[in-house]
């Protein structure tokens, strides 16, 4: 039966000898035997103990975790369940770790553009990252309701065509279309609010200004009401709370 000292089963394992020696004072690994000198020998079954430590860890386990789980008797069910909520863990870890990079590479890609950023810049930046996925999910929102009153505009126009065969019913759908459609805008348009990047705050266009301004797919060219500049401003989804 193979026989190793501190040194030697830190060396089998591949860890250092502070390690071993921190879990011995843990009291998740004890030594097979201890000589009247004090030293500690360690056998094969001690080595299995420390590798099952170690793999264990590097799933994030935490000690407290290993150690009742060598301390229960029947270890593959509390295995099972430990692995379970640490698979949902990392899990959860991972796609916050993905959100994070998501922003950051957003904010490489902002500051490549400018050669001096103020706190302000930093942020709007950051505002208008949070701001995002309302953002996208207002717009996915906004743009399926005008296809699906499109697709009912153009069943209701064959209606009037093909069934009714009464030209007369055009005078009366065409127009109901085009009152939609102006409502519509001007309910899309009034999602939004923009935030100025000269004074760095948030404002509230008149409907006339935001709709004939000329445009990007994220800003609007207005007059800040603050600072009076006007410029292209960052367009921003409307809070749900407001």
């Amino acid at each position: 039966m193979s026989q190793f000292s501190t040194g030697e089963l830190a060396k089998a394992a591949e860890v250092s000898v502070r390690t071993v020696q921190y879990y011995d004072q843990r009291g998740i690994l004890t030594p097979s035997e201890v000589t009247e000198g004090g030293r500690r020998i360690y056998h094969e079954s001690d080595l299995e103990r420390l590798q099952v430590i170690c793999f264990l860890r590097d799933l994030d386990f935490s000690l407290n975790q290993i150690q009742k789980l060598l301390q229960e008797e029947n270890r593959e069910q509390v295995l099972e369940l430990l692995l379970t909520d640490q698979i949902e863990s990392l899990e959860k870890s991972s796609k916050e770790i993905e959100v994070k990079l998501k922003r950051a590479r957003h904010l490489q890609k902002a500051t490549a553009k400018r050669r001096q950023l103020s706190l302000d810049d930093l942020s709007d930046i950051s505002r208008l990252m949070e701001n995002q996925k309302s953002w996208r999910h207002l717009q996915w929102r906004t743009f399926g309701s005008l296809v699906l009153f499109i697709l009912l505009y153009v069943v209701g126009l064959l209606i009037v065509i093909y069934y009714f065969k009464d030209p007369r019913g055009l005078f009366i759908v065409c127009p109901a279309f085009v009152i939609v459609i102006n409502l519509w805008v001007f309910h899309y348009v009034k999602q939004f609010e923009y935030l100025c990047p000269n004074c760095h705050k948030t404002f509230d266009p008149s409907f006339k200004e935001a709709f004939l301004a000329s445009h990007t797919p994220r800003t609007r060219k207005l007059t800040c009401p603050h600072c009076h500049v006007k410029s292209y401003c960052l367009q921003l989804a409307k809070s749900q709370t407001k």
